[in-house]
């Protein structure tokens, strides 16, 4: 709803090239980072688990993705909800295939942060410590998300973590969904704002050509292509998602593999162990 009051009913003037990106930015951030809820799903009950596990209640493989999946249809709609609910208060274009792009994009977002959270969850040795890393790599893939930085400007040496960023691939897949296609009017007082926005030499210089430039932006592809998001089709972005959403998944689940293997005693089988306990309870009774 916040999304939808802010930039209700947005136009094709040239302000709306910046609202339009900005609505779709603060829905991803707003829906990756609150995949943070996910961490509970391992940290508070991960000592009971490991008591279990030892004691060869269950495998690992079945604890690990009946919890990991267990919230995923609460978090998909929830996410749908809301990015629905600003999509049409925003008034993006509103097409079947627009919207239902949109609407897999942002779920195998969803996907993907909750992925990468089950993964610190599992990896981590505490709370203090996941509560730390969470935040802080969504706060870098952010930065890496084709927004605030161009993506070209990394220095080579930081440039590859740009490839485990789950903003630049949903923030480019949705942002070729809303403009490709997309035409934009220019006035004269939006060819004025922008010569302001110049240095006062390059201004000088511009006012002798005012009457032959272009529109600052004339169509969605200019737009797409100054910020360097139109570098891979949107399925193809959607499907760089789809292969980290399984990669965490798989991550989290060797992370919670070895972190249960190294309290198991030493050549002390889980079923022998099973065994052990029930002898000692059939005694007792």
């Amino acid at each position: 709803l916040l999304v939808g009051f802010l930039y209700y009913g947005v136009d094709t003037t040239q302000v709306s090239v910046q609202d339009r990106t900005g609505a779709l930015y603060f829905v991803l951030t707003t829906q990756i980072f609150s995949a943070q809820a996910s961490l509970r799903v391992f940290l508070e009950e991960r000592d009971l688990f490991l008591r279990e596990f030892i004691a060869g209640s269950y495998r690992t493989s079945a604890y690990y993705w009946a919890k990991s999946l267990a919230d995923t249809p609460l978090q998909l709609f929830n996410a749908l909800l809301f990015s629905l609910l600003g999509y049409f208060l925003v008034g993006l274009q509103l097409t079947w295939s627009h919207v239902l792009t949109y609407c897999t994009a942002i779920i195998i977002t969803t996907l993907a942060a909750e992925s990468y959270v089950v993964f610190v969850g599992a990896a981590a040795p505490d709370d203090k410590v996941a509560a730390v890393l969470g935040p802080v790599a969504f706060a870098l893939m952010s930065l890496l998300g084709g927004f605030f930085l161009n993506l070209d400007s990394l220095p080579f040496w930081f440039s590859w973590l740009q490839h485990f960023s789950l903003f630049r691939y949903s923030f480019a897949a949705i942002m070729q969904n809303e403009f490709v296609g997309l035409n934009f009017t220019c006035s004269q007082d939006d060819t004025a704002k922008w010569v302001e926005s110049l240095d006062a030499s390059t201004r000088e210089h511009v006012m002798e050509f005012i009457h032959l430039l272009p529109c600052p932006t004339p169509d969605g592809e200019t737009h797409l292509k100054r910020l360097k998001v139109n570098t891979m089709p949107v399925w193809v972005n959607v499907m760089f998602l789809f292969g980290l959403m399984i990669f965490f998944r798989i991550l989290g689940y060797y992370a919670l593999v070895k972190r249960a293997n190294k309290l198991m005693p030493t050549g002390l089988p889980t079923k022998v162990k099973c065994k052990e306990d029930s002898s000692l309870k059939s005694k007792t009774t």
